[in-house]
């Protein structure tokens, strides 16, 4: 709860050190937020947090604000503001702040007011609007870990969303009640023509348990407020573009595994990329890079006769290159003369954890050749892939250069805002395994076993996977 009292924390200087200290008086807030939501997505805000307890620690900040000076402490609260929203992916102009409370026994109050641009999203996938509200404080809490800190923690929340004039409520926040020795959580929802009323509360008792935590958010869900009403604009979204080309040497011992990792979208990811390499030094990067892939290599079995690994671009503004090159032995499936190459269609790509939406453009694209050696064919091939859903596609074609040559080229495009239920009924139509069998001829003793299983080694989109998706 390093963030749960940002104010607090930053004001006094705290760190995770002094919450061992809270004892039995826990800490306790009341946070009330207010919105007015406008059809560009933005909204006028209103936070006020209501520090009550522990009283040591209130009464510690309330000494502070007044050694730093009123004008101070309001400052550095702003500021804490604008930080802890940029981090959810919103953004806080024109804020003002005010601190009461300071100066008198009760608790603390710390209030802010402003505009939040994009605090709505609009989706033109399904045409509709939404707002996700964490109205559990899983961010706050994944940052720590409750059972690890003596004493209990208390947050009473209060939501007051205004949607625009016009606007027509399509789903509300689904009410939540858990209980687990003593802590517990709730939501409840009420709404009145355009506006949203909601109250959370989130009680964790001194001695809770993972157990009990479990017990609480054992049903993660998104908590939206959608609405429809007009058109909106998109704005700027994350687009994950990845190129991959595979060319497969199948020998008579061994076998050749050369693959292109093409880095193309988001610019800011890739030149962190960069920035890393160039940080950590392209030796420890490539010795990374190699010991997951040899990691992976020898869970199958495979062993590695030869490799190298560079990478390209590094010092440039295009995309980042990195090159694999890799002679293996044992890497090869073998029954009864013939072998089979396994291949997932889905790139990888059928299991994105989210919530709620896609909140992300992807654009993956794999490419592989396979060239058999002099005597060898390929007896069976699957069938093409093409499964769409409203925009989005994963595509398979099978090209048969010759009896002991193929080209398989693969895309899996997600489009932005595809809602989680659609993505799942797209993915259940795409099988994550199709063969491809050969026979090597008489001499043949090679073969191999499929890159598709170390695809997910690319360096594939953490960002993908933030809370507002």
């Amino acid at each position: 709860m390093r963030k749960v009292a940002f104010a607090l924390l930053l004001i006094l200087g705290l760190s995770l050190f002094a919450w061992p200290a809270l004892g039995a008086e826990g800490y306790s807030e009341k946070l009330e937020q207010r919105y007015m939501v406008h059809w560009d997505g933005s909204a006028d805000v209103k936070f006020v947090t209501t520090y009550y307890g522990p009283p040591d620690m209130v009464n510690k900040t309330k000494e502070s604000i007044i050694k730093m000076g009123i004008e101070n402490a309001t400052r550095l609260f702003i500021e804490q503001q604008v930080q802890a929203l940029s981090q959810k992916g919103m953004t806080l102009v024109n804020a003002t702040g005010e601190i009461t409370g300071y100066n008198s026994t009760g608790p603390l109050v710390m209030a802010v007011t402003g505009k939040i641009l994009g605090f709505a999203k609009y989706y033109s996938y399904d045409n509709v609007w939404e707002i996700d509200l964490d109205l559990l404080r899983v961010t706050e809490l994944s940052q720590i870990n409750p059972t690890q800190i003596n004493g209990s923690f208390d947050f009473d929340n209060y939501y007051e969303v205004t949607l625009p004039e016009g606007a027509r409520i399509l789903k509300l926040p689904a009410e939540y009640n858990e209980e687990s020795d003593g802590s517990y959580v709730f939501i409840k929802v009420n709404a009145t023509g355009n506006s949203v009323w909601i109250h959370s509360r989130v009680h964790l008792t001194e001695n809770v348990t993972m157990q009990d935590l479990n017990r609480l958010y054992g049903a993660p869900q998104a908590f939206v407020i959608r609405y429809s009403g007009r058109k909106g604009s998109e704005g700027n979204y994350t687009t994950w573009l990845l190129n991959v080309y595979n060319n497969i040497s199948v020998g008579k011992e061994t076998t050749t595994l050369d693959t292109l990792d093409e880095y193309v979208e988001p610019k800011s990811y890739i030149n962190y990329l960069k920035l890393q390499i160039m940080t950590n030094g392209e030796g420890n990067i490539v010795n990374s890079i190699y010991q997951s892939y040899a990691k992976e290599f020898q869970s199958e079995g495979i062993g590695i006769k030869d490799w190298n690994i560079t990478l390209e671009n590094v010092n440039s503004t295009g995309p980042l290159f990195v090159r694999l090159h890799w002679v293996l032995s044992n890497y090869t499936k073998y029954s009864e003369g013939v072998y089979t190459y396994t291949y997932d269609p889905t790139l990888g790509l059928n299991s994105i954890p989210t919530l709620n939406r896609i909140n992300a453009q992807i654009n993956q694209s794999v490419t592989t050749r396979i060239t058999l050696p002099k005597g060898a064919k390929f007896i069976k091939v699957p069938r093409d892939i093409d499964v769409e859903a409203n925009g989005s596609r994963v595509t398979m074609k099978v090209e048969k250069v010759s009896d002991s040559e193929i080209v398989i080229k693969s895309q899996v495009f997600i489009r932005y805002g595809m809602k989680k239920e659609d993505y799942s009924a797209l993915m259940a139509k795409v099988p994550t395994k199709v063969e491809f069998k050969y026979t090597l001829g008489e001499n043949g003793k090679g073969g191999i076993c499929g890159p598709a299983l170390f695809l997910g080694l690319a360096v594939l989109p953490l960002l993908l996977y933030r809370r507002r998706s």
